[in-house]
């Protein structure tokens, strides 16, 4: 039978020393022969706006937008009540109705200026839109005006017209966070 050799305990031999790598050192690495150009002097670029600073046509435009819809808001309850008044008056219930849906109508673009004043003062996304909305009405309005034979709604419709074109500037648009 054969025996196997028990493992020796407490041998007095070192373990076999491991073999040295025998590679040669890395080169070192190379160095760059050509020299870097100069730094160029930074070419002058305007400064960025700060994240949320308002442009001061939109402060303005805010401004008068707020300005027209409380005024607007006034007219409008004097004239949904005056219309009623007035068909009361009258006896004409067409015309009542007339001043009270005038009114009404006036009612709802006050509100929608109080909106549109509250977005765009708080630069939001939305307001932008509301703002094209409201100069785009504003427009179609004055063209049924100077078809109705107003001559002076050509000063609402280039109003109109140059806020539609403020608020399509790239820095405009921008501020909004529009692209």
């Amino acid at each position: 039978m054969d025996q196997e050799d028990p493992p020796q305990t407490g041998s007095s031999q070192p373990p076999p020393p491991m073999p040295e790598s025998t590679a040669p050192p890395a080169p070192p690495a190379p160095q760059p022969t050509s020299v870097a150009p100069p730094p160029q002097p930074p070419t002058p670029t305007p400064a960025p706006k700060a994240t949320g600073q308002r442009p001061t046509g939109i402060t303005v435009l805010a401004i008068l937008a707020a300005i027209a819809g409380v005024f607007g808001i006034f007219g409008g309850l004097a004239l949904l009540m005056g219309g009623a008044a007035i068909g009361a008056l009258t006896g004409s219930a067409g015309l009542g109705f007339l001043g009270s849906l005038i009114g009404l109508l006036l009612l709802v673009t006050s509100i929608a200026y109080l909106l549109f004043a509250w977005g765009a003062w708080g630069l939001q996304p939305w307001a932008w839109t509301l703002g094209i909305v409201l100069s785009a009405i504003s427009i179609v309005l004055g063209v049924f005006q100077l078809i109705g034979g107003n001559p002076g709604s050509i000063i609402s419709i280039l109003i109109a017209a140059g806020i539609t074109y403020y608020l399509f500037q790239p820095e405009i648009k921008a501020a909004f966070g529009r692209t």
